[in-house]
């Protein structure tokens, strides 16, 4: 979530003015984008990054898997309700992700489209924009590299597929970069859970674990700190957190 939202960030910057309804309406979802990420490539990824010192993957490869998880993006898993059904999870019982990101992907469409039929009253207006035109044009070329078979709109042609990709680009900055980030920390905190790397490999057959090899496996005190902390910090609120919906 965090280096997509810097794809929206980026061509917000670079296409659309400071006094266009657009940039207003989603500059609050990316004021500390750009921050976070330089941070992130410095501390995390970098030659002397955590990642590189004590995870498993290495700071390269964290961008061999990022890398390949690109191929899996596509404009329908990133819009909640259309990715719901495409994972056929619409009926599964208790499923509390799915049921909260429903109601909360539902408030934020209702909001941009009471914002962006505001400014737009026909979709012709919307295809004259130039400036919104080159927002998504720019996200499409070097966002999702010019891939049509992500689906990502290469231009925009009416004012609900514009309402559309806006409640995309909030809801997976906000709702989403909340459900997989902010719980880090509560289940990673308990280094068992999901230990940032192991001393041995896994074993290929059932029958041959017990606690000394469990042991012998997981990270010592050292990287399981630096892997908690890394957690620590990534789940923390941010001191001045402006709550969904409110500008």
């Amino acid at each position: 979530t965090h280096l997509l939202a810097e794809v929206f960030a980026v061509s917000l910057l670079r296409n659309v003015p400071m006094v266009h309804p657009l940039y207003k309406l989603l500059i609050p979802h990316t004021r500390y984008t750009l921050q976070i990420n330089f941070l992130a490539r410095n501390l995390l990824i970098s030659e002397k990054g955590s990642f590189t010192q004590f995870a498993a993957s290495g700071g390269e490869g964290m961008m061999t898997i990022l890398r390949r998880s690109l191929s899996a993006v596509t404009y329908t898993s990133l819009c909640f309700p259309d990715d719901v059904a495409e994972r056929g999870v619409q009926d599964v019982p208790n499923y509390y992700y799915r049921d909260d990101g429903l109601r909360l992907w539902e408030i934020t469409y209702r909001f941009v489209k009471g914002v962006i039929e505001f400014y737009y009253k026909n979709d012709e207006e919307v295809q004259q924009d130039s400036e919104i035109q080159k927002w998504i044009s720019d996200i499409f070329k070097h966002g999702f590299l010019s891939q049509a078979c992500t689906g990502i709109p290469q231009s925009f042609t009416s004012v609900a597929q514009l309402v559309k990709f806006v409640t995309m680009v909030i809801f997976t900055g906000s709702a989403q970069h909340a459900a997989v980030n902010s719980g880090q920390y509560d289940y990673g905190g308990w280094m068992p859970n999901t230990p940032i790397s192991l001393k041995r490999p896994p074993p290929t057959k059932k029958g041959v674990a017990n606690e000394d090899t469990m042991l012998e496996t997981l990270p010592d005190v050292n990287v399981t700190v630096q892997g908690m902390a890394t957690l620590w910090l990534l789940s923390k609120q941010s001191s001045d957190f402006v709550p969904l919906g409110e500008y």
